[in-house]
C-alpha cells in the first residue's frame, strides 16, 4: 500500500539548493507522501467506515497523540540555545496543557469518549495495534538518536496538517451521525498551532541545512515521519478493513466501551416519581450541535434531537435536584404553575427513561 519514493537524481542530491528550493522539495515530499492520501483516510473522511472502524482509528491514534509531548521533550532536552527551548516548549504545553483537564491529549480523550470508549481503557493503551506502537516508538527514538536538524525536520508534517484537518472535520461531521463538533474539538486549536510550529521548523531547517548532505538529511527525516504516519494507517487498514485480520492482542469491537445505561427504575413502579432525582447515565451527554444549531442528547449508538422545553429541563438534571425541584425552578423562570410543569416533565423524563438515556 505504501508508494515508493522517487530516487533523487545524482546531480540534484549533490547540489546545494537555495532555501526556497529546499522548502519546495520538502513540500513536494508531503504532496506525494502525507497520509491524507492513504486509502484509510479517504474512507474515514468520506463516511465509508463503520462506527467500530472509526473507534479503532480513535483508539490507535491516541497512542500517537500521547507520545507527542514525550517526543518534544526529547527534542527540547537536546537544545542548548535557550531561545529555541522557549519556542519549542510550547508544543509540550499544547498537548499536556497547563492544568488537569486541559491540552490536546485531554481533547483526544474526549474524542475517544465521544465514540463510547471508557477513558481508562484508552489511557491503558491495551488494545493498541503492535504496528502503531512500533511506529510511534520508532519516531521517539529517531528524535533522540539523530541530529537536532533531523529531529526538527521530522516535525515538518505540520506543514500539511491544516489540509487534512479541514477535510477530516468537514467529512466526519457530514457523514457520521454519531460525530459532533464537540467530539472533534481537538482539531480546533490545531488549525492555528500546526502552522505556527511549521513556520518555526521550516525557518530552522532552511537556516541550518547549509550543505547538500544536510539538506538530504532534512528531506530524509521528513520522509521518515511520513512513513511513521502512513504505517499506522497501513496497520489499521489491514486489521479492521481488508483483509480484516486483527492481531490477537488488539482491540476488538465491544471491548473497552462505556456500558449501555440501564433503564431508570423508581421504587417498585418502573417509572420516575416527583421526588425522584433524575440524572443522565454515564455515556449520555447533553450537547449543542453548532453545525445544525440544535441541542441533542448523545447516547451510545444513538442521538436524540431536543426541543427548547426538553433542553430547559435537561439543563437542570444534575443528579442533585428532584423532579419536583426542577419543576419549581422552571415555574419560577417561566411564571407558570409548578404542578402543571411537574406533570409535563414527568411524562418527558419517563419517556427518556424508557429509551435508556435517563436514570435515577
Amino acid at each position: 500500500m505504501t508508494a515508493p519514493f522517487p530516487t533523487p537524481k545524482t546531480d540534484e542530491a549533490q547540489r546545494l539548493l537555495s532555501p526556497e528550493e529546499l522548502e519546495a522539495a520538502l513540500r513536494d515530499i508531503g504532496a506525494r507522501r502525507y497520509h491524507n492520501l492513504h486509502p484509510f483516510h479517504r474512507l474515514l473522511h468520506d463516511g465509508k467506515l463503520s462506527k467500530d472502524q472509526v473507534r479503532a482509528w480513535a483508539l490507535n491514534r491516541y497512542y500517537y497523540q500521547a507520545m507527542i509531548p514525550v517526543k518534544d521533550a526529547a527534542v527540547l532536552a537536546r537544545m542548548t540555545d535557550a531561545s529555541l527551548r522557549r519556542v519549542w516548549r510550547q508544543r509540550i504545553v499544547d498537548h499536556d496543557g497547563d492544568a488537569p483537564g486541559d491540552g490536546g491529549i485531554e481533547r483526544w480523550l474526549k474524542l475517544a469518549e465521544g465514540v463510547d470508549f471508557a477513558r481508562d481503557y484508552v489511557e491503558s493503551t491495551q488494545g493498541i495495534l503492535s504496528a502503531t506502537r512500533f511506529s510511534v516508538d520508532a519516531y521517539v527514538h529517531f528524535v533522540k538518536e539523530r541530529s537536532l536538524l533531523e529531529a526538527i525536520a521530522s516535525s515538518l508534517t505540520e506543514m500539511f496538517s491544516p489540509t487534512i484537518i479541514s477535510e477530516r472535520v468537514a467529512g466526519m461531521l457530514k457523514n457520521y451521525d454519531f460525530i459532533t463538533k464537540d467530539t472533534l474539538a481537538y482539531f480546533d486549536k490545531r488549525l492555528t498551532q500546526a502552522p505556527r510550529d511549521a513556520d518555526f521548523a521550516i525557518a530552522y531547517v532552511k537556516e541550518h541545512a547549509t550543505t547538500p548532505a544536510l539538506q538530504r538529511q532534512a528531506m530524509d527525516a521528513l520522509t521518515f515521519k511520513c512513513n511513521v504516519l502512513w504505517t499506522q494507517l497501513d496497520a489499521l487498514y489491514f486489521a479492521y478493513v481488508a483483509p480484516g485480520l486483527t492481531p490477537p492482542d488488539a482491540w476488538t469491537p465491544g471491548t473497552g466501551l462505556v456500558p449501555e445505561p440501564a433503564v431508570a427504575q423508581a421504587a417498585g413502579t418502573g417509572t420516575l416519581a416527583a421526588l425522584d432525582v433524575p440524572r443522565l447515565p454515564r455515556g449520555v451527554r447533553l450537547r449543542h450541535d453548532a453545525v445544525r444549531n440544535q441541542h441533542v442528547l448523545l447516547a451510545p449508538e444513538r442521538t436524540f434531537d431536543l426541543d427548547a422545553n426538553a433542553v430547559a429541563v435537561l439543563e437542570l438534571v444534575d443528579g442533585q435536584r428532584s423532579v419536583r425541584a426542577i419543576a419549581a425552578l422552571l415555574g419560577e423562570k417561566f411564571t407558570a404553575d409548578p404542578a402543571v410543569i411537574e406533570a409535563d416533565i414527568l411524562v418527558m423524563l419517563n419517556d427518556l427513561a424508557t429509551k435508556r438515556v435517563l436514570e435515577r
